[in-house]
């Protein structure tokens, strides 16, 4: 834990200073920051992951990731071999944050970060969205997606007034701007036309769930009470995830005495519409598939892993993508995919994706059966085995690609 040191200020007056604690060694590879507040965005985290796990994968990588977070951050133990800077600064309802906050508005500049990051020798802070400028510390910013723009339905008024302000204040003072995809590039250069020089392109690769400990298909039958094949929808139950369309498709394949079986995955909270996942499973119960679209939630890694392998497809439905996790997953590990056929979807271009119009079920409900019926387990397993065989230098690609922004930010010292 921080300890808080008073100081005299040269009024007389004391106030207190935070003294970080962090793990790890120094090294002469450049020192890259990454700021991980508690409560972070866990698509967030999850990118990140994937990220150092690349970096690392790097033969003689040229940088270092530093994980800068809360006191009382959460469990980071995936993040392995890689540095943690505590702060209390960066937790919720802490003095350090208030006074941190008041010299961000006093200064329009966040230097207590700035002072932070120095004293940790961090040469980028990268993929953040800090504000302000500093002269001695690179940034590189990142932009998930403007969907706000595509998708302003799903945005209250306040909340594309702030995202417009923040991508802005990302492009005017970071060094470069990361996006995941070239539909992002076109998007943000449109948006930002001024600061078009600071885009780059980093399609990120996920890295294939680890099956070594993956709960078996037996297990997971008994665990969660079903019998017959099944596929998979691992998606947050957000609006734009679309998870409408597959209840509908669910329901005219029901008219057709087709009963295929989706089990749903992650968080039913959607902060921007409380009501959206009730709404939701009203629709389901009113198109009478609840014993056909199952909810889980979010389940045990190891529960996750073992549906991911045993799934007879993923289904992405989404309206709207930066790049999606989960087509990136299913690409890493060989698995057959139904995604809507958006453009960042047609760019992702998984080899065993059947595309289909997201608003229309007909299209989803065939898509299934084609799945369903030209589904086999030995050639799902090959198929398993070739995309695992494939990964490492996907990864080493995705890795590479980022150095190369960073180089030419900060070039080694190494």
């Amino acid at each position: 834990m921080g300890s808080q040191t008073p100081m005299e200020t040269g009024d007389g007056r004391i106030r207190c200073v935070v003294e970080e604690q962090f793990t790890g060694t120094m090294s002469e590879k450049i020192r890259i920051g990454f700021v991980l507040p508690p409560g972070h965005w866990l698509g967030g985290k999850n990118y990140l992951r994937n990220l150092f796990a690349a970096i690392q994968a790097v033969p003689d990588h040229t940088i270092t990731p530093v994980i800068f977070t809360g006191e009382h951050h959460e469990d980071l133990s995936d993040f392995h071999d890689i540095e943690v800077v505590t702060s209390s600064m960066f937790d919720h309802k802490t003095a350090a944050r208030f006074a941190r906050r008041v010299l961000i508005k006093t200064a329009s500049q966040d230097i207590p970060l700035w002072r932070l990051l120095k004293k940790h020798h961090i040469s980028v802070l990268s993929h953040s969205f800090q504000t302000g400028q500093s002269k001695t510390i690179k940034t590189v910013g990142w932009i998930p997606d403007l969907q706000h723009i595509h998708l302003p339905k799903f945005f209250t008024p306040e909340e594309r007034t702030r995202r417009d302000r923040d991508f802005m204040s990302a492009c005017e003072h970071c060094d470069a701007v990361v996006v995941s995809s070239k539909c992002a590039a076109g998007d943000l250069i449109s948006f930002a036309p001024q600061y078009a020089h600071k885009v780059r392109l980093l399609r990120f690769v996920a890295t294939p769930v680890p099956l070594a400990n993956a709960a078996s298909l037996e297990d997971l039958r008994q665990i969660y009470n079903f019998a017959e094949p099944f596929f998979l929808l691992p998606n947050q139950f957000w609006a734009h995830k679309n998870h409408r369309v597959v209840i509908s498709a669910l329901h005219q394949l029901k008219l057709q005495d087709k009963k295929f079986l989706v089990l749903a995955t992650g968080s039913s909270s959607d902060y921007r519409n409380p009501a959206f996942f009730p709404s939701l499973m009203q629709y389901a119960e009113q198109c009478d598939v609840l014993d056909r679209f199952r909810v889980l939630g979010q389940i045990p890694f190891h529960h996750l892993a073992g549906l991911m392998q045993h799934a007879t497809a993923f289904i992405n439905p989404s309206l709207f993508e930066g790049w999606s996790t989960s087509v990136e997953e299913a690409k890493s590990m060989g698995k057959q995919v139904l995604l809507s056929d958006i453009p960042v979807h047609r760019e992702q271009a998984p080899e065993r994706g059947i595309f289909f119009s997201p608003e229309n079920p007909d299209e989803l409900a065939a898509a299934m059966i084609a799945a369903n019926d030209g589904f086999d387990i030995h050639q799902d397993a090959d198929m398993q085995t070739r995309a695992m065989a494939r990964f490492p230098a996907r990864q080493r690609e995705f890795g590479e690609a980022y150095q190369t922004i960073v180089n030419k930010l900060v070039p080694s010292t190494k």
